[in-house]
């Protein structure tokens, strides 16, 4: 894999997302796989000494056990994110986002980084806002958490509402990468194509069960010209999904009987703000001066342990997610 043709180029333009196949091969997966089976070796004996769970399930293959740890104890979901949560009252000692050499090596990926590249010029920086997403078969998950976007389906939306004001001109671009097969049965995303060119951000209302977890109300679904085609994005393993940041798309319920792994990475050109400076970002890559590149996992952790120190102390005061945004938009009568 190298950089992208010019018709992938031009149909991205056009359509506001581009599925690429075949970017990361079992080489590049295989480090993912380890580390987190290493943090099911850490939680599960953890939350089967504190009476959450019945078995530590050591017996079974990660996504087999992963399933059966979460069905017991979806509060797993807070153990295995690689972001901080979007309160900061909601930010704990325990619950810390995980940011081993693994996920490290995906994001500096060479490969990966020759997509985004493509698209966004020379200097790119790792966006912070990311996320993991490891989501069961919804018949084995509880009703309390079913609404969760990390576990069950993920409501319209475009993914440049999450962020702040200041970063409303900034090019974000998200790279949705597949660690599993993503075939239509495991809940793979869809898109509406061309819905970017619409010339901003549509109204997002709040959510219902989970507040964050905002969407865009149906009946405003569709591209400039009112086209409200939706189009599934199924994925093999290794392969990557483009998505504008003005794009509306969703992610279906996995109705299979296999876990649905993925990855959502964003990157921005490096200067242009990330839309949450309570995160870090990083150089990811410089055609300018390489030296400015992050290439030690262990820094990137220590950039995170420090964001969040300083928010559990109350000495970061500003706003990590843009709820001022979302409460404007609550007024409008569509979310009545």
């Amino acid at each position: 894999m190298a950089h992208l043709t010019q018709t992938q180029l031009e149909f991205f333009a056009v359509n506001g997302y581009l599925v690429v196949e075949d970017v990361l091969d079992e080489a590049d997966l295989r480090p993912l796989w380890a580390e987190y089976s290493a943090i099911l070796d850490w939680v599960a004996p953890k939350f089967l000494a504190e009476g959450r769970i019945c078995s530590s399930y050591d017996h079974l293959p990660f996504d087999q056990r992963y399933m059966a740890i979460m069905a017991e104890a979806p509060e797993l979901i807070d153990y295995v994110e690689i972001t901080l949560p979007l309160v900061n009252s909601q930010i704990s000692l325990e619950t810390t986002p995980n940011h081993g050499p693994g996920i490290f090596g995906l994001l500096t990926n060479p490969k990966l980084l020759d997509v985004v590249e493509s698209v966004l010029g020379p200097e790119v920086s790792s966006n912070p806002v990311q996320h993991v997403r490891l989501k069961p078969p919804m018949r084995a998950v509880r009703q309390e958490v079913a609404e969760n976007s990390y576990v069950g389906k993920t409501t319209w939306h475009q993914d440049l509402a999450g962020l702040l004001d200041e970063a409303d001109e900034t090019q974000v671009l998200t790279t949705w990468v597949a660690i599993t097969d993503a075939p239509l049965d495991r809940g793979p995303l869809c898109v509406i194509p061309g819905s970017h060119r619409k010339g901003g951000l549509t109204t997002h209302c709040m959510g219902k069960d989970v507040q964050v977890e905002n969407f865009i109300p149906a009946k405003l679904l569709g591209d400039d010209l009112g086209n409200k085609t939706v189009v599934p994005l199924p994925v093999r393993r290794g392969g990557v999904v483009l998505l504008n940041c003005f794009t509306e798309h969703a992610a279906l319920s996995n109705t299979s009987t296999e876990l649905r792994w993925s990855f959502d990475l964003r990157w921005h050109p490096t200067g242009q703000p990330s839309g949450r400076p309570a995160f870090p970002e990083f150089v990811a890559r410089s055609r300018s001066n390489p030296a400015q590149e992050l290439r030690d996992p262990a820094i990137w952790q220590q950039m995170w342990m420090a964001a969040k120190a300083q928010i559990i102390a109350g000495q970061y005061e500003g706003d990590i997610y843009n709820m001022a945004r979302l409460e404007a938009f609550a007024n409008s009568p569509v979310c009545a």
